[in-house]
Formats: structure tokens, C-alpha cells, sequence
């Protein structure tokens, strides 16, 4: 791993967070609140503006579709359009700049460091407010021609169902059934109104049993969209989280119980695991892309 030093920037719509790392080695870290005013113009200033010194590259991660030249294809968070945010980093700053979707920057860093450490191929599932993923394959991150590889929570599970519709203009997908918000409509469909996702799942894992139907229809679906992911990817393993995730070992057999339930029997073995990065994912995965 190179020596030089690099900063990873995971820029988030409240918050960005900056690491500054010599190899895999995270030497410091700090944020910068987001401001999203006038279309986020001022967000690239203020993080250059934030950093300490100079460093042999920098890679952001941003909360959008990036293409593989490296243009941000809209960040709805941020206020971008499509935009090209490195060559502003790079004329301000002078350090080189490459920009990831955020969820391709969890996925690396839980492959090289986190939960899928030791394995070559990984499905990152992330599960927030929405359902993101990020591929890697034989240890390259899979970005796909329009940079929208690994959207998983927009895989289609039920067409007809009207009652879960979709930020992205259509119904049944994924992520409104197994994201923070999907479990919490999941839970007031079930008569259950006024609780959060942590207090779901956590009123589920010690025993209510109409908690415990919301997240068993949650982990159903997510284990057969996960078991459709690996039909067509075949990864060693998944890797799980986001926020959603810290429900833990309870979540994690749920969601691997149906996975088994519905893989394809030559995909059977593929392994359902917790990430173990937490919140520096993000800024780990931008630094690991930056020495790419």
C-alpha cells in the first residue's frame, strides 16, 4: 500500500466527512456541514478550505450516479445537477481528484477492510432510508455504463402493489419494503403506528409477535432480491449496512434464512455478513479509490 498520503471525502446531505490516510492507515478525521445553498456551490470550497495540506490524491463520494469519466450524473441531496465537482477540487486545491458513488465507496472499503475482508467478490448492501448497493467483482468495483450499478433497492419485487410507492416514480420496489422508512410503512400497514425501524426491529428480537411479522416480511423480501443479486453477480458473500444493519445477528439471519430460501442452489453457501466499518466506510472507500 502506497506510503503517500490521501484524503477520502464521503459527502453527505447534512454533513461531509474527511479522512486524511497514509496507506490504510486513517490519520485524522474531521466534517464540514453541507450546505446545499444555491445548488451546493459552496460545498467543493468549503472542504477545500477545511484541509490541512497537501496529499498525493483525494477521491470523493457522493450520493448520486457517477459515470465512468467521472461526471455526476444529479446529487438531488446536494443540490448538483450534472456536474464535474474533481476539476473544481483539483483547480482550488492542486491535489488530484476521482470521484464514487457512495455506496461503491462502503462496498470497497468493507471488501479490502470491513465485514467481506479476505474475499475477492462482495455485494455491499447498504440499508438507510433507502436500499443502496455497491458491487465488487474479483476486486474492481462494478460501475456499469451509466454508473448506476448496484441499485438494488430499485429492483422491482411486487408491480401491482400500489401501497409502496417509490421516490423514483414507481411501486414495489425493494426499498420500500426493506429500508428504515419501507419497515417503518410495513409496521403502520400491520396496525403498528408511532415507532421507529430501531424500535421495530428491536421490539421484534425480543419477542413481539406483530413486530416480528413486519420484520419477517422485510428480511423475506430483502433475502430474495439479495438471492436474485447473486443469481446474476454470484459474490463469495453480502455484506450488510447502513443503520438498518445495527439490529445485528438478528437482522443478519433473518435476511440469510431467506436468502437460502430463495437462491439458486449453485449460489447456496454465499454467505450473509455484518459490515463492521460503521460510519468511516465511506471515507475509507474514497481513500482506497483515491491510491487506486
Amino acid at each position: 500500500m502506497k506510503a503517500e498520503r490521501y484524503y477520502g471525502i464521503d459527502v453527505g446531505g447534512t454533513s461531509v466527512k474527511i479522512g486524511l490516510f497514509q496507506g490504510e492507515t486513517l490519520l485524522e478525521k474531521w466534517s464540514v456541514t453541507t450546505d446545499t445553498s444555491d445548488g451546493g456551490k459552496n460545498i467543493v470550497r468549503d472542504i477545500v478550505k477545511s484541509l490541512p495540506g497537501p496529499a498525493a490524491g483525494a477521491a470523493m463520494a457522493v450520493p448520486g450516479a457517477v459515470l465512468p469519466d467521472g461526471t455526476v450524473n444529479r446529487c438531488v441531496n446536494l443540490g448538483w445537477g450534472v456536474c464535474r465537482p474533481t476539476d473544481e477540487f483539483t483547480a482550488l486545491s492542486g491535489i488530484p481528484c476521482r470521484v464514487l458513488n457512495d455506496a461503491n465507496a462502503a462496498a470497497l472499503a468493507e471488501q479490502r477492510l470491513g465485514g467481506g475482508k479476505g474475499r475477492r467478490s462482495i455485494v455491499m448492501v447498504t440499508l438507510g432510508t433507502g436500499v443502496g448497493a455497491g458491487v465488487v467483482l474479483d476486486g474492481r468495483l462494478l460501475v456499469g455504463a451509466r454508473g448506476t450499478a448496484g441499485e438494488l433497492g430499485h429492483m422491482c419485487m411486487d408491480p401491482l402493489d400500489s401501497a409502496a410507492a417509490c421516490t423514483c416514480g414507481h411501486v414495489g420496489c425493494l426499498e420500500t419494503y426493506a429500508s428504515a422508512t419501507g419497515i417503518v410503512r410495513l409496521a403502520a400497514q400491520a396496525g403498528v403506528t408511532g415507532l421507529d425501524c430501531k424500535q421495530i426491529l428491536d421490539g421484534a428480537a425480543a419477542g413481539d409477535a406483530a413486530l416480528e411479522a413486519v420484520a419477517d416480511r422485510a428480511c423475506d423480501l430483502l433475502g430474495r432480491g439479495i438471492a436474485s443479486c447473486c443469481a446474476l453477480l454470484d459474490p463469495e458473500a453480502v455484506v450488510l449496512g447502513g443503520g438498518v444493519a445495527q439490529a445485528g445477528e438478528y437482522l443478519r439471519k433473518k435476511v440469510q434464512d431467506a436468502f437460502d430460501r430463495y437462491a439458486f442452489h449453485a449460489c447456496l453457501g454465499t454467505e450473509v455478513l455484518l459490515a463492521t466499518l460503521g460510519s468511516d466506510a465511506g471515507i475509507c472507500g474514497a481513500a482506497l479509490y483515491a491510491m487506486d
